[in-house]
């Protein structure tokens, strides 16, 4: 199948998709993405909307990932807004705040803009770029404007193998994918929502939505 690839892209993309699958780091995926915060996630005392959201990033694969050189930034520029250290284990899953973002910035030298999380949509890109080699996508996701809002998280279910939207802080009625479960965001833990019964369906549309995906 690979060969088939390389036969009708180019060299480069044929290279990238060949290193990708190749390195343990391709097992990581951001998990969930909670860029409006109206709370403390941070548990620092203060609610900051910069210092206060957050990326959660878990190991999918049955191996150890090293995290040396994967980096995190939003698809706006080239700047690394995070560079992961050390390593995650099998299932791990790793809670990045706006916080540490900052607290790495100053010590790289990288500015003070922290995740730098857009409320009205984002796309987020998790990258693996040693000095001097190749740069790899290891995941992306696109944040929609109304997962963007106060306290709503967008996060990946990974049984079901999609995307939901935990609101359970502030609900969603309205009809855009995907819809509203009336769970809570869960930084750091596993995405486990046990409801998925969109707040407000209305329609069979809207309950199709949230089981099909």
């Amino acid at each position: 199948m690979r060969k088939k690839w390389c036969k009708f892209t180019s060299l480069l993309f044929c290279l990238i998709i060949t290193v990708s699958f190749g390195d343990a780091a391709a097992q990581l995926r951001i998990s969930e993405v909670l860029s409006a915060p109206a709370s403390d996630w941070d548990q620092d005392g203060l609610v900051d909307t910069k210092l206060d959201e957050w990326i959660e990033v878990t190991n999918l694969g049955a191996a150890s990932v090293d995290l040396t050189d994967v980096y995190m930034r939003d698809g706006t520029g080239t700047a690394w807004h995070y560079g992961f250290s050390g390593s995650l284990a099998p299932g791990q899953t790793l809670l990045v705040t706006g916080t540490a973002s900052v607290q790495w910035q100053a010590e790289n030298d990288a500015g003070s803009s922290g995740l730098s999380l857009n409320n009205g949509g984002d796309h987020l890109e998790l990258w693996r770029a040693p000095m001097g080699g190749v740069e790899v996508l290891l995941d992306a996701v696109d944040v929609p404007r109304h997962a963007g809002e106060d306290d709503r998280a967008l996060a990946w279910l990974a049984g079901a193998d999609r995307w939901i939207l935990h609101d359970g802080l502030n609900p969603y009625g309205g009809e855009l994918v995907p819809v509203g479960t009336g769970c809570e965001p869960s930084p750091g833990d596993a995405n486990f929502c046990t409801s998925l019964v969109p707040v407000g369906a209305s329609s069979v549309g809207q309950l199709k939505a949230v089981f099909d995906g």
